[in-house]
């Protein structure tokens, strides 16, 4: 789905560097193509550029920063590099979009991990696997973190396009044209898909037993 969303982007010619030392930033379109063409300083300006929404992007969905959560960052830039790379595009992709998309879906791969892990833990009667406890404190607040465990594992078992556009737009604060374009569908489209995966949600999170 990854690089369906930048097949969107415009192609453009491989570019030289642009000058970094003018007050005028480098447009995303300009970022891509010095990916694109192997160019180091590309990377640094991209960096600096989306960290900031992959990493608000990761804990708004994951809701925590356990001890892998640097690894988390470093895999989502990892896939943002890889899939720019790939060829020479640019043009009217939002880089910072774009990036949250990403995010959102290396979000996702961890929470369908950690589902799998609790399921072996469970089964010698361990700890949570990433070595944290619910902690001895109010019982409101034992119950708010198993609802949100809860609705995590109900997104890890929906279609990954109806969770990331529910996730996109009810998480993330996205518009529909934002989404419909970082996902690479109509603004309709989008819409449905939201609509269709918040019906899911409910309806999985008012089944007893769940997800």
């Amino acid at each position: 789905m990854v690089s369906a969303v930048v097949s969107n982007c415009t192609a453009v010619s491989r570019s030289s560097e642009p000058n970094l030392a003018s007050d005028e930033a480098p447009r995303d379109q300009d970022i891509v193509a010095g990916i694109a063409a192997g160019q180091p300083w590309a990377a640094d300006v991209l960096y600096d550029r989306v960290h900031s929404v992959v990493d608000r992007s990761l804990r708004r969905i994951l809701r925590s920063t356990g001890p892998d959560y640097d690894d988390l960052v470093q895999a989502a830039f990892e896939r943002i590099i890889t899939v720019l790379s790939s060829k020479p595009l640019g043009g009217k992709c939002d880089l910072r979009a774009w990036s949250a998309a990403v995010a959102t879906h290396v979000a996702l791969d961890s929470l369908r991990r950690r589902g799998r892990e609790r399921k072996l833990f469970s089964v010698f009667g361990a700890a949570e696997p990433d070595g944290r406890s619910v902690p001895g404190s109010p019982e409101n607040r034992i119950e708010a973190r198993s609802e949100v465990l809860r609705v995590q594992g109900i997104l890890t078992r929906m279609n990954p396009k109806s969770a990331q556009t529910l996730l996109l737009h009810d998480v993330l604060g996205y518009d529909l044209a934002e989404i419909a374009q970082i996902t690479g569908a109509t603004v309709a489209a989008a819409q449905a898909r939201l609509v269709r995966s918040r019906k899911e949600l409910l309806r999985r999170a008012n089944k007893k037993g769940a997800p």
